[in-house]
């Protein structure tokens, strides 16, 4: 007879989130007004779904957003909003795509909701508006491999929920027994011919611990066996109890490798644990060990050398003392192959650069003990070197030291007739625990399976199953999800495949994304697919949508051909300017409350003094010509942060640092403006890594968020550390590729590095597109295009160049700013040695100044030029006009280049980076004066 336990139990180890979702807004947590939860369970599968009604108290509409880590084996298979009243199924699409059709759908405020996975293995959702004094509701499923015979929902430490259910159904299959015991007499427990249902429900609902049950165990016949027949299809999912398999103790090894990552993100692993089975397996390996320790966040640290036999102490202590800080970079790991054998201790979550990593023959044992943690990346150097993958936060202490001490059998394929079954997954060797799954499809009524287990000797157990097709469960989802699985171990070359699987059967995976729309009309504009219920209204639109054939080649020329001719015409006979300034135009640049400050006549002109703190200002930055014709000076009025743990750190200096540095951090462990005052004091001081180390943590903070991305390369191209800001480019690239920001960026770190074939290169492919709401950014992008080829054709190939864009317009002053938020309207004003100031509303001065076409929502550039510079001072302000930002990851941060002798071989330029606290307001950040 197999029991069925319903339990209450007091010790938390969840399999499914560490937490229930919890819907976040302006960092507060709102309160679940309903929920659902309904669970099925097909042999050791759970499939997990979360209806939930959330309350907005606020008087405002609300971003809501949640990230969450999933564990392992762990996907996302449903998302759903309701929209005007009715629950509306998302659909899933290309991550990208998604992202570019949610931001342009609340841009219009219309109701869109988003989930997506970021790096490692969270889950991220944004959902616009939670109305004001109402409610959301939002649905979420979840789909795991249970490696117990136990589920646990995790509900504890919750807020009363004015209404929970939870419904429960496990699936029957060729189990013997139908009866249940229960320890929670409030559970109705009934049964049909094909599930066991549990249901529950009460108001008021608050639970300090979590609700566990236990699941069918395999019977004597030693597997459960599902299928599901859909399209012509039968797929099956058998899962079998495990033979004994045969455990050999390993050689020991003599010199063991230590890679411990200690960047942010790994502070979220459990060191203890892990230091536990560190400490238990070098102690149970017998003799002198030599223990190579390397510590590794952005960048490789040196090798510490231990010499051990049961002492680990030392070791342990070194690993304990270190600190997490830092961003990651997967690909600076060189695993030695002088090693017997390699321990990898980390979450494998990379915020810089690829994962291409050289893995070597020397066998890996990857390590982790978070949720969230990259596991196929982790998997794929364990597999791909004969090593192995331990997960501490699913495998008990000894479970992982015996895998480290011990070759055990493993599953090593199936052996079945191809033209009855097919596409069979797992298909590469695996442990398997006391229980063990495998998919497929079967073609024929019934057919032969047979399951070999084995080591590096081969085959040395076999079990054979009958397949055939009995019942309609829900399997095909999970033949799905098993096959992505496979195929992720190697994403890139197999990205088309999985995305392909992820649209056909609903599951999220790193390169796609649930989208929900508010109407048809919107995924007919995006050229997304809705759901069943409005596919009908979809296709009839489609077919009646009217479609326009033009040549966007051609046109897009055409309008690039009207540009550059815009900008030789000024160049050549820049417009005559009146004498006198409307002064409608000023007040069209302030609203009533925004904060103005007067200028400032001490300091020369009209020159408003900084509403920030500032330091003295730089040494002067004096530019000697060749010709000796032009002096000129830039200076830039140093920024200078006045957060109490900055003059704390400015206080203690250097000898003290990290001690008061870590203290600080606790509390601002969120905070992306201290990481950035603080490096950027070092930066000042000369500590450069250590600078580096601290300014990488922003990355770790927020994974794939572009506008700390931003904020990070930029500081590192501005201390030269090209190759790390060109990598945080080039993700920036893959993430927004439809802003030619993201692309000009890349080319100024191009040129900056020497590189400037590529530059040109991503040059020429900005002017080849149209940028929509950005195509203004052209007018800047042809004064850098012609200036770099200008400076440097010797060295360039202008194939691919037009000869109609060349037009060299070298200038006496340019000055140009950007922001990190595509949510901000930032101006760029310049008073000229007359008091005139050019502004968007006056883009044209009487000494020739001119400025760009205002950019009021979106990163910039907004940009100065003057061709014939007048003696005298030129004063930098910014006006930041309004912030819009529906979330804020913390103060935009300003990017600001004064150059004189633009586009020459004598050209100078000073650069300046601003952190804005608040908005509405007018500073002045620099003084540019030309001397002739």
């Amino acid at each position: 007879m197999v029991k069925y336990i319903i339990l209450l139990m007091g010790l938390f180890t969840s399999l499914l989130f560490a937490e229930l979702p919890t819907l976040k807004a302006e960092q507060k947590s709102l309160k679940i007004s309903q929920m659902r939860v309904d669970i099925v369970i097909v042999g050791n599968i759970a499939t997990t779904t979360f209806d939930i009604i959330y309350y907005n108290p606020y008087d405002r509409d609300l971003t809501g957003e949640f990230s969450m880590p999933l564990g392992e084996g762990q996907t996302i298979s449903r998302y759903a909003l309701e929209v005007n009243g009715k629950l509306r199924e998302g659909v899933v699409v290309e991550k990208v795509k998604a992202r570019q059709t949610f931001e342009a759908v609340v841009r219009k405020k219309i109701d869109p909701g988003i989930i997506s996975l970021t790096k490692g293995n969270y889950f991220n959702t944004k959902i616009y508006p939670i109305p004001a004094k109402g409610h959301k509701r939002v649905v979420i499923t979840t789909t795991e491999r249970l490696l117990s015979d136990q589920y646990i929902l995790p509900i504890q430490d919750q807020e009363p929920i004015d209404k929970f259910t939870l419904n429960i159904k496990i699936i029957k299959s060729s189990a013997k027994g139908k009866s249940i015991l229960s320890e929670f007499n409030k559970l109705n427990i009934t049964q049909d011919n094909s599930a066991f249902l549990m249901h529950f429900e009460k108001e008021n609902f608050s639970l300090k611990r979590p609700i566990k049950f236990d699941i069918p165990t395999i019977d004597d016949s030693g597997k459960q066996l599902f299928t599901q027949t859909v399209a012509g299809k039968t797929y099956f999912y058998l899962n079998v109890k495990t033979p004994t398999l045969q455990k050999i103790d390993k050689k020991s090894p003599k010199d063991i490798t230590i890679y411990w990552d200690n960047s942010l993100s790994a502070g979220k692993q459990d060191k203890t644990k892990e230091l536990a089975l560190l400490d238990a397996y070098l102690k149970s390996i017998k003799g002198t060990k030599r223990v190579s320790l390397v510590f590794f966040n952005y960048r490789l640290h040196k090798t510490k050398i231990f010499q051990i036999d049961q002492d680990t102490s030392d070791l342990i202590k070194t690993i304990k003392r270190a600190k997490n800080d830092g961003g990651t970079t997967l690909l600076a790991l060189e695993f030695d192959q002088s090693s017997d054998e390699i321990l990898l201790f980390s979450d494998a979550i990379n915020t810089i650069g690829g994962e291409q990593v050289k893995i070597g023959k020397r066998p890996i044992y990857a390590i982790t003990s978070a949720a969230g943690s990259n596991y196929n990346f982790l998997k794929k150097v364990s597999s791909k070197s004969n090593g192995d993958f331990i997960n501490l936060s699913r495998l008990s202490h000894q479970e992982a030291l015996d895998i480290l001490l011990t070759d055990e059998e493993k599953f090593l394929s199936c052996s079945y007739s191809k033209n009855k079954i097919s596409q069979v997954y797992p298909n590469l060797p695996t442990r398997t625990g006391r229980e063990f799954g495998i998919t497929g499809i079967l073609k024929t009524d019934k057919a032969n399976i047979t399951i070999n287990y084995g080591g590096k000797n081969g085959i040395t157990q076999k079990q054979t199953f009958e397949i055939k097709r009995e019942g309609d469960s829900p399997v095909a989802r999970i033949w799905a999800g098993q096959k992505i699985d496979a195929l992720s171990l190697d994403s890139e070359k197999n990205q088309k495949e999985i995305e392909k699987l992820s649209r056909k059967y609903s599951i999220l995976t790193k390169g796609s994304a649930f989208i929900v729309l508010d109407s048809v009309e919107d995924y007919l504009q995006y050229g997304i697919p809705p759901p069943k219920e409005l596919r009908r209204e979809y296709n009839t639109l489609l077919a009646q949508q009217k479609k326009e054939f033009k040549d966007e080649k051609q046109s897009i020329h055409t309008h690039n051909l009207q540009r550059i001719e815009s900008l030789k015409k000024w160049y050549k006979n820049p417009p005559i300017v009146e004498d006198e300034i409307e002064e409608t135009a000023e007040r069209e640049a302030r609203t009533d409350d925004e904060e103005y400050i007067a200028p400032s006549e001490e300091m020369g002109g009209d020159i408003a003094p900084m509403v920030m703190p500032v330091a003295e200002p730089a040494p002067v930055a004096k530019a000697k010509l060749s010709n000796n014709s032009v002096d000129t000076s830039i200076k830039v009025l140093a920024w200078l942060p006045d957060a109490p743990y900055m003059k704390k750190l400015r206080k203690v200096g250097t000898k003290s640092f990290d001690k008061h540095y870590y203290q600080f951090k606790k509390v601002n462990y969120n905070r992306p403006a201290f990481y950035i005052e603080v490096s950027d004091y070092l930066f000042k001081r000369g500590l450069h890594q250590k600078a580096v180390r601290v300014l990488t943590n922003i990355l770790e903070l927020d994974l794939e968020n572009p506008e700390l991305l931003k904020v990070v390369a930029k500081r590192l191209l501005d201390e030269g550390e090209y190759d790390l800001a060109i990598k945080i480019y080039q993700e920036i690239k893959t993430l927004r590729p439809e802003e030619p920001q993201s692309y000009r960026d890349l080319a100024i770190a191009y040129q900056q590095k020497h590189e400037y074939q590529k530059a040109l290169d991503i040059y020429t492919y900005i002017l080849s597109k149209h940028w929509g709401r950005f195509d203004d950014i052209k007018d800047t992008i042809f004064n850098e295009y012609n200036a770099l080829i200008s400076q440097h054709r010797e060295r360039l190939s202008l194939k691919g160049v037009k000869k109609s864009y060349i037009y060299p317009m070298p200038l006496d002053i340019r000055i140009t700013v950007s922001w990190s938020s595509n949510e901000n309207d930032i101006d760029l004003w310049v008073v000229d040695p007359d008091g005139e100031k050019c502004f968007y509303s006056h883009p044209h001065t009487k000494m020739g100044g001119k400025i760009s076409k205002d950019f009021t929502q979106g990163y910039g550039p907004e940009e100065f030029s003057i061709k014939e510079a007048s003696r005298g001072l030129y004063t930098v302000y910014l006006n930041y006009f309004s912030e819009s930002r529906q979330s804020i990851t913390g103060p935009v941060t300003i990017h600001a280049t004064l150059t004189t002798h633009y586009g020459t071989k004598d050209e100078k330029s000073e650069k300046i980076m601003i952190q804005l606290e608040s908005d509405k307001k007018t500073m002045q950040i620099g003084l540019l004066e030309y001397k002739r």
